[in-house]
This record gives C-alpha cells, structure tokens and sequence, in this order.
C-alpha cells in the first residue's frame, strides 16, 4: 500500500487500507527514539489482524519518524499526532497501542470525554506513568518476561479481567506474533459486537 501524508503541522507519514467499515483500527507504534515505527512487526501484526477482521485500518509515524516531518517531542505532540489521525479517519475508532504508543493513547484519552476502546500491547508501566484505566474500555496484554512492563504496577492500573499475561514472551513478542494475533482477534470481536 502507498502511503500517504495526514495533516500539515506537522506531516504525518501512513498507511490507510479502507475497508469500508463501521469502525476504523489506528495503531500507535513504539519510542520514536528507539527505532520505533509503523514498520515494527508487532505493529504489522496488528495491522494484519485487524485487516482480516474487515476492519479498516491506519498506522502511522509519529513526528520525526520515516518521512513525518516534526522532531519527537515526548509524547505532549505526538498525542496530537494521535488526534489529527483519529480526526482525518472520520469515523469511530478503535486504537490498538503498543509500548510508547499505548502510553501516547492512554494519555491523550484523558483529556476525551467519551474514552474510545483501546487495546495495548506491552504498556511500558516501568519507563512512563501511566493514568489509571478501570473505568476506559481498554484491555491489555503483555509478555511475562517484558523488560519495560511492570506487571504489579499495570495491575493496580486495570481490572483484573482486562490484563492477559503471555509466559516466555518480552517487551519485543518475536516468536509470539500468533498468540498476539489470536488475543487481538477475540478483543476485536468483542469491542465490534459493542
């Protein structure tokens, strides 16, 4: 898919498949200054599963990453990065975060009235504070062994039924793409059917 360009101020790099669909998935991709991007393949992972539920589907670089203009500005610009593509998609959204970008989502859906639902992946609960989120429609997963993860920390953040715990996988989920694929396939499922 070619990409294409979103906003102005700064540019934004993306991916948009168009499936047609009620609702739209955005993926938010890891630290910008750890070589995140929208080609990290636990964003590729997500990409795909949510291309085979029918769902239409964006990810994107934060500013400063590929060709998205801007510099990194720790995570205060890239939420508004997050809201111009939620903005350009123009329909309700689902947001599927993972590392740096579930901390980006879940900061910027407190300053929304209506939190949207989310899905994150490996929230890096050890590296950023993270706000509470019992009363958002987020669920989350992480790897036993992740090396940015706190579990303990992430417990006392969500209810008990909205943390699943994979054994033997880290903060990268290399060789776990399927168990990832197949949580992110159920929790879809169950946000869609509302």
């Amino acid at each position: 898919m070619p990409a294409l360009f979103i906003g102005d101020n700064p540019r934004l790099e993306a991916v948009f498949e168009d499936k047609g669909s009620d609702m739209c998935v955005i993926i938010t991709h890891p630290h910008s200054q750890m070589g995140g991007n929208m080609h990290n393949n636990v964003v590729m992972a997500a990409w795909k599963a949510s291309l085979e539920k029918g769902l239409s589907t964006v990810r994107f670089n934060f500013r400063g990453v590929g060709r998205s203009s801007g510099s990194f500005d720790n995570g205060n610009g890239e939420m508004n990065d997050l809201a111009s593509v939620i903005s350009y998609v123009e329909k309700p959204v689902i947001i599927i975060g993972y590392s740096f970008g579930a901390w980006v989502a879940a900061q910027y859906m407190k300053h929304l009235d209506t939190p949207l639902p989310c899905i994150f992946i490996s929230p890096p609960t050890g590296m950023f504070t993270f706000p509470d989120m019992k009363q958002d429609k987020v669920w989350t997963i992480t790897g036993e062994a992740d090396q940015f993860c706190s579990i303990p920390v992430l417990q006392g953040l969500l209810e008990k039924d909205r943390l699943e715990i994979v054994r033997y996988v880290d903060h990268f989920w290399f060789t776990g793409e399927e168990q990832l694929a197949s949580y992110l396939n159920e929790k879809l499922n169950l946000i869609i059917q509302g």
